[in-house]
């Protein structure tokens, strides 16, 4: 058993401390100590003078972004408990106690008293496989994102400038585009240059696979596009620019993305192995579980991921049909959502349990809420079971019942 909770309100150069002596329902002073080898050696003295034997302490640290993971790391390491608490849950708490001030010094004794509650995740060293494609995948999911927005910007730009474009390339971010955009980034600038240039610049992006006929096109919508001439040598430099961007972002994203599946590999599974899912979705989910065995039952593996109802009751009211719950793994919820739609359009028994239900009257977004939850206990089975997907267990099951 414990005899001393320590809570840490972590901060970018500068940690603050509070020890909680349970036997004695006494707190020490506040102290600080600083975010590097010095600051961490001082931590450890200071708790070896109150104890040599580790499984005297638990270590409460507050999870609010990266300023307390080396920390984390540090304390793991050397054999002590830590345990991640939710900030949330410490703001509601040190409200409770009617403090409405707020300082690190109120936070980390706040810290030190929440840890008795219990309840809060327990923290350890990752497989550094998993480790690193947690790292490498909600990296990707970034730049994803960055560039989804760049490209929107591309998109509103050429809507002044030169709108016909779409009309000849079906993908306005495609490599072959993005050339020609970063070689001539206005209708005035391909008219200027003619067909044969045009066209050498789009062989040579394209690799040959574009033909005389779509640069002719391209040039004659050029020379007679509605853009606003005006603003051409502004919005030239912005489509230029952001032209750049989305190509070397791109290869950014190919490059982590061959990094993800060199990672993957390593791990004990295979894509087939799984009923949905590309290496990098795959990845994304697999590293954001950890250790499957950390959840127990079904219901906190769902809860893990947020894919489950937020209940509602007081009194005699209990709510009928409650909220999707949003306190769960933020990372995965929207590639979950993506992969329960890929598995409806791809997996035949998802695909008929959907057709079911719709022709059955139900919403078709409640119906992939419930797609995901299949999806995420399949899931659960695999990794749980060791394993691979059988796209026929269904009929397995019922042949199996006629059997007995």
């Amino acid at each position: 058993m414990a005899k001393y909770h320590i809570g840490v309100d972590v901060s970018k150069r500068r940690h603050k401390a509070c020890i909680r002596n349970l036997f004695q329902d006494s707190y020490s002073e506040v102290f600080s100590f600083d975010v590097n080898h010095q600051g961490f050696e001082k931590l450890l003295v200071t708790l070896e003078k109150l104890s040599q034997n580790k499984e005297d302490f638990i270590i409460g640290v507050e999870a609010t972004g990266n300023y307390g993971v080396t920390l984390v790391y540090f304390l793991l390491s050397h054999g002590y408990k830590v345990v991640e608490i939710n900030p949330y849950r410490a703001n509601q708490f040190r409200k409770a106690e009617g403090k409405k001030a707020k300082s690190d010094r109120i936070d980390a004794r706040s810290l030190a008293t929440i840890i008795s509650l219990e309840n809060h995740k327990p923290l350890s060293l990752p497989d550094p496989v998993l480790d690193n494609l947690r790292e490498l995948t909600r990296f990707r999911a970034d730049m994803v994102k960055d560039r989804t927005s760049l490209v929107n910007q591309l998109h509103e730009t050429l809507t002044t400038i030169f709108p016909e474009l779409a009309t000849i390339f079906s993908r306005l971010d495609s490599p072959t585009c993005l050339s020609l955009l970063i070689a001539y980034p206005g209708p005035g600038y391909i008219s200027r240059a003619g067909e044969a240039k045009v066209a050498e610049s789009l062989r040579i992006a394209s690799r040959g696979r574009v033909g005389q006929t779509l640069v002719k096109g391209l040039v004659k919508v050029a020379q007679n596009s509605v853009g606003v001439l005006q603003k051409q040598p502004s919005l030239a430099i912005r489509v230029f620019i952001l032209g750049e961007r989305i190509g070397t972002l791109t290869g950014a994203i190919e490059r982590v993305e061959k990094e993800i599946a060199d990672l993957f590999h390593k791990l004990p599974y295979k894509p087939e192995d799984f009923l949905v899912g590309d290496i990098t979705s795959l990845a994304a989910l697999i590293s954001e579980i950890e250790d499957i065995n950390r959840f127990p039952t079904l219901k906190q593996f769902l809860s893990h991921f947020g894919w489950c109802p937020q209940s509602f009751q007081t009194g005699n009211y209990n709510r009928e049909h409650p909220r999707m719950s949003h306190a769960g793994n933020k990372h995965v919820r929207r590639l979950i959502w993506m992969l329960s739609i890929v598995s409806v359009r791809t997996v035949p028994g998802y695909r008929a349990y959907f057709q079911r239900r719709v022709a059955e009257g139900k919403s078709k977004m409640h119906i992939i809420v419930a797609v995901g939850r299949k999806l995420l206990s399949a899931f659960y089975a695999i990794l749980k079971k060791g394993i691979p997907f059988d796209p026929n267990w269904e009929l397995n099951c019922q042949f199996a019942l006629v059997r007995h």
